[in-house]
């Protein structure tokens, strides 16, 4: 509105702005101008967990109808007071919840002939003064029974500050009933203020409040009833931890944010800012048809395009009637909850889609989702998931995954990919203009060959030959020197500890750099689309901090800590600071064990040895630096530290699985390295390999590293003794289980070990003597095939 007024009345004072534009345009304009901006806004999230709460009372200052609307999903009752004049009309039961819009409704107003307004200037909230004290009258009755919570943005926001100063001011008028305050936007300093005032403060986002409302106080009224609501309505946890695909297209596209890193969003998609890839008409194909249609997988490696491809195919489905949604992974995916929803869906004969993206956080909860839908004959809620191809090799899956499901490898784009990517970068203007000179003046042929040729067709070094003449490292670089000092500090801090696999956090950070709560914000504020905060658990007061993509964490990690003596400092300070208290950090520990740019980046064995006995001190319960410990030190031909390590553990921790297997490699390894000991001795030391890797077998024989470690044995054997019996035994045993793991790459360990047998057998008729050949003795399986 004040972009319609003259030059000079700008203002951020609502009531002056729309006191300005109704003298220039009149009541009428006014209040139509007002209901553009409203009229299409629909509930998502906490606002549609809203209703399955038995609220007192709600008041509001909004003018829009967003809870009218998410009780009206729900199938519940809602009795609304608009005006003064609403106060004897009782259409409903005296139990139902009441909204008191205390400033109107934008459905109401003068304009119309009405008897209410909206108030909207300063002239409307003089006039209406006897309305807006009367509501305070009604919320003062419903203090003196019950407690009251304001919901607000920021603390900063002064009309949070009127707010909470006239509903302080009800406190000394002898109501009983207890003051919070909930601010998205939290400041230690200005909560004193309020706290002052008898006003208890938190900070968190109103879906944190509702998700833990819900968890704290179990089973209440579902966000929505069969007979009444709306088919995709979700329940309170569901809601408060999943985006609506519908609502999120209808948001703002960003193209700036996209193309500097970020996956597509759905409104970007509908804004037409991406590519349609030559693999989205065939995956929509196997999706709609045949009984591997209901889960689909995309699998790569970072900054190929996986989020944005499938939150496309998402999109895609909307116009199809599908109800899309995707969970958002700063909450815990709730397999029960979704079952219900398939059920509810089934029912109502639709058809609904949940993307899971980054599912590897997820995978238990996600494989209990999976047998769940699995197990019906024709699921009415299909999946699709997205996750590091690294991460999805040495996971655990639910075998429906591939009896009912596809995967699909992203990597390279096609040239029809090349060509849209060409092509929207000469279409869309706001792209265009964030294109590189260099680049934008080529001609269309040399683009297209440009980006096949020279950057051999990968998704990420496309954008960086797009967006920029130089490499995108050097760009982040750039971005880097740009920053203050203390920003570059905790810019660098945060992206070591994510490109580690690590879950950063405020006070992982605070505690590292010695930082002072009270100028956390302003940092954040300086690092504005650099380093984000969100929450993570805004009751044990725990914020995550990410870069804008893990790509370019590993780019800033990679030549902030080149220098080995730094990084070693750091994971020296990192674990000594370590809290075990707090989930985020027992995860950055179980990473920096297991990661590439953890504590493996490190060249110096010995310091690795050192770090991980330093880990495994600190959080003695863990298993997975005990066992990257065992195997290193075996890759070191350090076996009697391996051994010793070993013990340690199965006193500590007991048995283990992979440390199991460990043992039956050790004593591979010990064969191998004692070449001076008589034969039947190192035959007796792969006897007894053969022995733990059977067991481990019995054990575990979903474990396909298991497998694989018995056909190490069986070559051995065969190489000191000539026998072929474990190696066959380790085939069939191998044979029989791909019905249960049901993984492509186990049945291609099994073609392997099949083709050395034959060779092995044929050897050994052609040259029966050829045993006990040491050269020949098998490396061990590379230490990233187990699973952590």
């Amino acid at each position: 509105m004040a972009e319609r007024l003259p030059a000079g009345s700008g203002s951020d004072d609502l009531a002056e702005v729309c006191g300005l534009y109704e003298n220039r345009h009149g009541r009428k304009d006014l209040v139509s101008a007002l209901r553009i901006r409203l009229q299409n806004l629909t509930p998502t999230q906490g606002m549609l967990a809203l209703p399955a709460f038995s609220w007192r009372a709600i008041f509001t200052t909004n003018f829009d109808r967003l809870v009218e609307e998410s009780y009206r999903l729900a199938g519940r009752d809602l009795r609304v007071v608009r005006s003064n004049y609403e106060y004897t009309s009782r259409t409903g039961s005296h139990t139902d919840v009441v909204l008191y819009k205390m400033h109107g409704c934008v459905s109401q107003d003068t304009a119309d002939g009405s008897n209410s307004r909206m108030l909207l200037t300063e002239n409307d909230y003089d006039s209406f003064a006897e309305y807006r004290q009367s509501m305070f009258d009604a919320l003062r009755t419903n203090m003196y029974t019950g407690d009251t919570l304001i919901i607000g943005q920021s603390l900063r926001d002064h009309h949070l500050r009127a707010m909470a100063k006239d509903v302080a001011a009800l406190r000394t008028q002898g109501v009983q009933g207890r003051v919070f305050l909930l601010a998205y936007d939290y400041e230690e300093s200005r909560a004193q203020l309020f706290e002052q005032r008898g006003i208890q403060v938190a900070g968190g986002s109103f879906e944190a409040f509702l998700h833990e409302l819900d968890k704290q106080q179990g089973k209440l009224h579902p966000a929505f009833k069969a007979e009444s609501a709306e088919v995709d309505a979700l329940p309170p946890g569901l809601a408060t931890s999943t985006m609506d695909a519908k609502h999120a297209s209808n948001l703002a596209p960003n193209p700036g944010r996209l193309f500097n890193g970020s996956p597509a969003t759905y409104a970007d998609i509908k804004a037409g800012l991406t590519i349609s890839r030559a693999v989205e008409t065939r995956l929509k194909q196997t999706q709609d048809s045949g009984v591997r249609s209901f889960f689909l997988v995309l699998s790569g490696a970072a900054g190929v395009g996986k989020t944005s491809l499938a939150r496309r195919l998402m999109y895609s489905r909307l116009s199809q009637g599908f109800s899309c949604w995707e969970h958002l992974n700063n909450f815990p995916l709730d397999a029960h909850a979704w079952l219900e929803v398939e059920a509810r869906l089934r029912s109502a004969n639709r058809q609904g889609i949940l993307l899971v993206d980054d599912c590897a956080q997820n995978m238990a909860a996600l494989n209990r989702l999976v047998d769940g839908l699995g197990a019906i004959a024709r699921p009415h809620l299909r999946i699709v998931v997205t996750v590091n191809a690294a991460q999805w090799r040495t996971k655990m899956k639910s075998s429906y995954f591939y009896s009912r499901g596809s995967i699909e490898k992203i990597s390279l784009l096609t040239d029809g990919d090349i060509s849209e990517m060409v092509n929207l970068v000469d279409r869309v203007a706001s792209i265009r203009q964030l294109v590189n000179h260099d680049f934008l003046h080529l001609g269309h042929k040399d683009k297209i060959r440009r980006l096949r040729d020279r950057c051999n067709a990968d998704m990420f070094v496309c954008l960086k030959n797009i967006f920029a003449n130089e490499r995108l490292d050097e760009i982040l670089l750039q971005e880097f020197a740009d920053l203050d000092e203390s920003s570059q500090t905790v810019y660098r801090h945060v992206a070591v500890l994510q490109s580690m696999g690590g879950r950063v956090h405020r006070q992982l950070i605070m505690r590292l750099l010695g930082l002072e709560a009270g100028g956390v914000q302003t940092l954040l504020g300086q690092m504005e689309e650099v380093v984000d905060e969100y929450d993570v658990d805004v009751r044990m007061g725990l914020y995550g901090w990410v870069t804008r993509h893990d790509v370019i964490a590993q780019v800033i990690a990679t030549y902030k800590y080149a220098d080995q003596v730094e990084l070693l400092g750091l994971l020296t300070r990192l674990i000594d600071g370590l809290n075990p208290t707090i989930h985020l950090e027992m995860e950055t520990a179980r990473s920096i064990a297991s990661h590439d740019m953890g504590i493996n980046r490190l060249i110096d064995v010995d310091e690795r040895v050192q770090l991980l006995e330093k880990l495994i001190a600190k959080v003695p319960g863990e298993r997975i630096p005990r066992r990257r410990l065992v195997r290193l030190l075996i890759d070191q031909g350090s076996l009697d530290d391996a051994d010793r390590a070993i013990q340690v553990s199965r006193r500590d921790l007991g048995q283990d699985q992979i440390i199991e297997r460990y043992r039956a490699l050790l004593a591979i390894a010990r064969a191998e390295q004692k070449s001076s000991l008589m034969p039947e001795d190192r035959l007796a030391m792969v006897l007894e390999a053969e022995r733990l890797i059977r067991s481990c077998v019995a054990r575990s024989p979903k474990d396909r590293y298991n497998y694989r470690v018995m056909g190490q044995v069986g070559e051995v054997l065969y190489r000191l003794s000539g026998s072929l019996k474990v190696l066959e035994d380790a085939i069939a045993l191998m044979a029989s289980a791909e019905a249960q793991i049901a993984d492509p790459d186990f049945a291609s360990e099994r073609r392997s070990l099949e083709t050395k047998l034959r060779r092995l057998a044929a050897t050994a008729v052609a040259n029966p003597e050829s045993v006990d050949h040491d050269d020949d003795i098998p490396a061990l399986a590379d230490a990233d095939g187990d699973p952590v």
